[in-house]
């Protein structure tokens, strides 16, 4: 419950499930430790929840706990990640969609001011992770590449240890490939780290109204720094994947509940998915108001 994502959106599913369900809605915080969310998903079944929706690191660990929840009758899905060999459904951000527009995007965008330079593209990320996998590399690079099939791609580097081991990895990067120029910095960690490489090897800008000279970043997780850095600077971090907390708390609910009351199957065959909104923020195609107008709905904020 650290990130303010996660805080968002349980306070958004505590007040949607009491406004439409009449529900109480509780948090078990998993405080990043993987060891305490499976002793918090064995809390359901004894705590005699009725529903719960999880999203946890060690699926393994975690299954005898969901077990004993799905005997007891307990509705259960799981978030961003299915649990394989349960059957239960998944709730994911239409994070594919959007990470694909972004790639167009910016290939679109790098075409028209760099026609003469090819694109040569790179992902900071985790290359392993199945879900970032499916729903931010490839259809990043299939975006690119709906735009110029013959685009290089140097792959999805690891960057789990995460900020500063991604500045480094950009700074190698730009010494041994300097003609990268469309990079995917698949988390807000990293892109932090990636702008602070990408200035300390005299890159990371972008010319006047946005017109990429070195290179353009896309990332994930928007909020008020990138806004800034987005619409109010030069930097060249010109795109993101927002994902919403009210939309994203409020399907979570909705799926559980839809189990409940028998909408949709408690166990399938494979673990069905379900889709919450993600939204692209972008300086070329939204504006500034709305990129705005958007964060202070989602997140409960002032910002002006």
């Amino acid at each position: 419950m650290r990130e303010t994502f996660h805080q968002a959106q349980y306070a958004e599913a505590k007040k949607y499930g009491k406004d439409k369900y009449g529900a109480e809605v509780i948090a078990f915080d998993g405080k990043g430790d993987s060891s305490v969310m499976t002793a918090n998903v064995d809390q359901i079944a004894a705590q005699g929840l009725d529903a719960a929706t999880l999203h946890i690191w060690d699926n393994e660990a975690a299954m005898p706990g969901i077990k004993a929840a799905l005997d007891k009758g307990i509705a259960m899905a799981s978030f961003f990640s299915p649990v394989p060999g349960t059957g239960i459904p998944v709730v994911r951000n239409d994070e594919a969609g959007v990470s694909e527009a972004m790639g167009k995007e910016m290939a679109e965008q790098w075409k028209s001011a760099n026609p003469n330079k090819p694109i040569v593209m790179v992902q900071l990320g985790w290359p392993n992770h199945t879900e970032v996998k499916s729903g931010r590399t490839d259809p990043f690079v299939k975006g690119v590449k709906s735009v110029d099939p013959s685009a290089t791609d140097l792959g999805c580097i690891d960057s789990s240890a995460g900020e500063d081991a991604a500045k480094q990895i950009i700074k190698d990067l730009c010494t041994q490939h300097p003609e990268i120029n469309l990079i995917y910095a698949e988390s807000g960690g990293i892109a932090r780290g990636v702008l602070a490489g990408l200035n300390e090897a005299g890159r990371g800008k972008v010319g006047p109204d946005g017109k990429p000279t070195t290179e353009l970043v896309a990332t994930c997780d928007f909020d008020e720094v990138q806004l800034k850095q987005m619409f109010d600077s030069d930097s060249s971090l010109k795109e993101s994947l927002a994902l919403p907390p009210i939309e994203t708390g409020d399907t979570r609910i909705d799926v559980l509940m839809d189990i409940i009351n028998g909408k949709i199957k408690q166990i399938e065959s494979t673990e069905k998915e379900y889709i919450a909104k993600a939204y692209q923020m972008s300086f070329y195609s939204t504006t500034r108001a709305d990129a705005l107008g958007w964060l202070n709905k989602q997140f409960g904020l002032s910002l002006s």
